[in-house]
C-alpha cells in the first residue's frame, strides 16, 4: 500500500505527525480527498472536520482555515487552528456559529474575504458541534 506523510502544524507547534494512505480535507471551495503520488498543489482551507487513514491509526481533526501544501509524498496543513475533536470547546463553537450566522459584522462589506471567513467559521463551528458530543 503507498503511503504519504501527513503534518499539521499550527502556530503552537505540531499537532499530527502520521504515515497515512488517504486523507480527507475541508478545502475553501469545498472537501476533497488527497492520495499518496497526488499531483503537486497549494490549496486554501475552509473550516471543519479533516479525516486520515493511517497506517497505524485513523483519525480526525477539526481545523479552521489555512493552506495544504501537497506533493507526491507529503501532505503539509499549516492553519492558526487546528484541534482533537476531544479538545474542542462546544460553547466557544456555538459562539463562532452564531457570530457566523448573523452575517457580516457592523461596517464591514460582504466582500469575498469576509465570505470566506465567515464559511470557514460556520463550517468549523459545525463540524466541532458535529463530533464534539452532545
Amino acid at each position: 500500500m503507498a503511503t504519504m506523510n501527513l503534518s499539521i502544524v499550527t502556530p503552537v507547534g505540531s499537532l499530527v505527525e502520521a504515515e497515512v494512505s488517504e486523507v480527507t480535507v475541508p478545502g475553501a471551495a469545498g472537501i476533497f480527498g488527497v492520495y499518496p503520488n497526488h499531483q503537486p498543489a497549494l490549496v486554501m482551507l475552509g473550516g471543519g472536520e479533516l479525516t486520515y487513514q493511517g497506517v497505524e491509526e485513523n483519525g480526525q481533526v477539526l481545523i479552521r482555515g489555512g493552506v495544504a501544501e501537497i506533493s507526491g509524498d507529503t501532505i503539509l496543513i499549516i492553519t492558526d487552528h487546528a484541534e482533537l475533536p476531544g479538545d474542542a470547546d462546544r460553547e466557544a463553537a456555538e459562539t463562532i456559529l452564531e457570530s457566523a450566522m448573523q452575517g457580516p459584522q457592523d461596517g464591514e462589506i460582504l466582500d469575498d474575504i469576509v465570505l470566506a471567513r465567515i464559511t470557514k467559521d460556520r463550517a468549523y463551528a459545525e463540524a466541532v458541534l458535529k463530533t464534539a458530543g452532545h
